[in-house]
């Protein structure tokens, strides 16, 4: 280990490296990590280059900077509304976090996010390997236009990288599946992973490729943080270092050690045009309908009346559900599954999901936070307890999503929890699944009072026709 630090120190030394770090660590939120138990205090910032070696002489292993771009960082505090923090940031960044067991599936997901990139003119990104097993790809803010839809782009985070994530992913699907299985037969792939079948394929039986490779957007919400370009990965103890794009097919794992390190290739430049406006605009368009879907608060359940045998629709709003209503038994299979805990990867969509469920239920804060504390417990390994904090804490400053629609394959399916009942068959999102059920119980209830007041209706005209 003495002989790791002083390697370390000798990397944080670098002034070539300082400088390539400060850049990058501009307007942002940064914090260092001691050797991932736990992590410098936020907010704060790298001023000068040799604040970065004096960390590491301190015990700070790694450096970790924000998506996001602030006027002043170290205004920044917690429980901020989400007006304050768009008052406060000035731009943002739209990070694409690619990753997997495989570094051979995180390579060809990014090569193929790269010619993505090219095709809608974006020319000034970024490229890094992550540390480990995977690769961000970063298009700096002074791409993008300066509003879209009259409303300016940097209050439009975090909707608006989890758009352009999910438009690229969309993007690349076909041929992304097409690249994997060119080498593997799906076979193969499940004795690799040790998958099964159906945790591989989508609803209709084809290879669904992000079962092996994630293009993160779980993470991006407001002040998560990425590794800093040139920062140590303590697991791998390779290097976040940049890499050119043309060279991505080139890149082996040796490039990252620290003895190898070189400088020579610039993480990314500032572009002198919106060039990524065109990519903005068919992301935002081609998400918009899903997005609206996706935030809409409002539920419609139908079905038969099981005492008129006619049919019956309500419409009603997320705010409407009356969480004293809701028992356990209620929730869906997924849910009931998800509680017990994850066995394997999978942890942060889990919180995801289970958040967003609860706060369409409506419980309090302090509900939710005794039922994800008591979910984290069951993990095989628990989340920080910092990080779902923050998690929760972004949670309540914002209006909240709809859980995963259910033919959402990178969630339910892929997390193995899929397990429909006969309720399922018409449901389409967790959330319709509890309130169908809340809506049910309380027409029996009413129905089972007009029955009740027919029958003593009846009684009451069968003695009057007696007498």
């Amino acid at each position: 280990m003495a002989q790791d630090f002083e390697a370390l120190l000798k990397h944080y030394a670098r002034k070539d490296i300082q400088e390539a770090m400060i850049e990058l660590a501009k307007d942002r939120e940064v914090t260092g990590s001691y050797n991932m138990k736990s992590f410098g205090r936020r907010p704060d910032i790298l001023q000068y280059p040799s604040d970065i070696f004096e960390l590491a002489r301190k015990g700070v292993t790694s450096f970790h900077v924000s998506e996001e771009r602030w006027s002043n960082p170290l205004q920044i505090r917690t429980g901020m509304t989400r007006k304050e923090l768009d008052q406060l940031r000035c731009g943002w960044d739209c990070v694409l976090d690619i990753d997997s067991p495989y570094i051979e599936y995180s390579q060809i997901t990014s090569y193929l996010l790269v010619e993505a990139l090219k095709l809608y003119g974006v020319k000034c990104f970024g490229l890094k390997f992550s540390g480990r097993k995977g690769f961000h790809i970063i298009i700096p803010f002074e791409a993008f236009p300066k509003e879209v839809g009259r409303k300016p782009i940097e209050t439009m985070f975090p909707e608006g990288p989890r758009m352009i994530a999910d438009f690229l992913g969309e993007k690349i699907y076909s041929k992304l599946s097409e690249m994997i299985l060119k080498d593997q037969k799906i076979e193969e792939i499940c004795k690799l992973t040790k998958k099964p079948m159906e945790e591989l394929t989508d609803s209709q039986g084809n290879f669904n490729p992000f079962s092996v490779v994630d293009i993160d957007t779980i993470l991006i919400s407001s002040r998560h943080l990425f590794r800093s370009v040139y920062s140590i990965n303590e697991k791998s103890w390779l290097v976040s270092i940049p890499i050119d794009p043309e060279k991505l097919n080139e890149f082996k794992l040796r490039d990252a050690k620290i003895q190898n390190v070189k400088t020579d290739v610039p993480f990314f430049k500032i572009p002198k045009t919106e060039e990524a406006r065109s990519l903005v605009i068919a992301a935002f368009d081609q998400s918009r309908e899903k997005f609206i879907a996706e935030k809409k608060s409002t539920i419609v359940v139908e079905g038969k009346d099981p005492f008129s045998e006619e049919n019956t629709k309500k419409e009603f709003k997320v705010e409407d559900i009356d969480n004293s209503l809701v028992k356990e038994e209620y929730y869906p299979p997924c849910i009931k599954l998800l509680l017990d805990g994850s066995s394997e990867d999978g942890r942060k969509r889990s919180l995801f999901i289970l958040m967003n469920f609860f706060k369409g239920l409506n419980y309090s804060q302090a509900a939710i936070k005794e039922k994800i504390g008591d979910w984290n417990k069951k993990n095989y390994e628990p989340l920080r307890e910092g990080y779902v904090i923050s998690q929760l804490n972004s949670l309540m400053r914002g209006s909240g999503n709809m859980p995963p629609n259910c033919k959402n394959d990178a969630y339910y399916s892929s997390l193995r929890v899929c397990k429909p009942d006969n309720f399922c068959q018409k449901i389409k999102n967790p959330l319709n699944y509890t309130s169908k059920k809340i809506w049910l119980e309380k027409l029996n209830k009413k129905n089972a009072k007009k029955k009740v007041a027919k029958k003593t209706t009846k009684k009451k005209v069968s003695k009057k026709v007696k007498k």
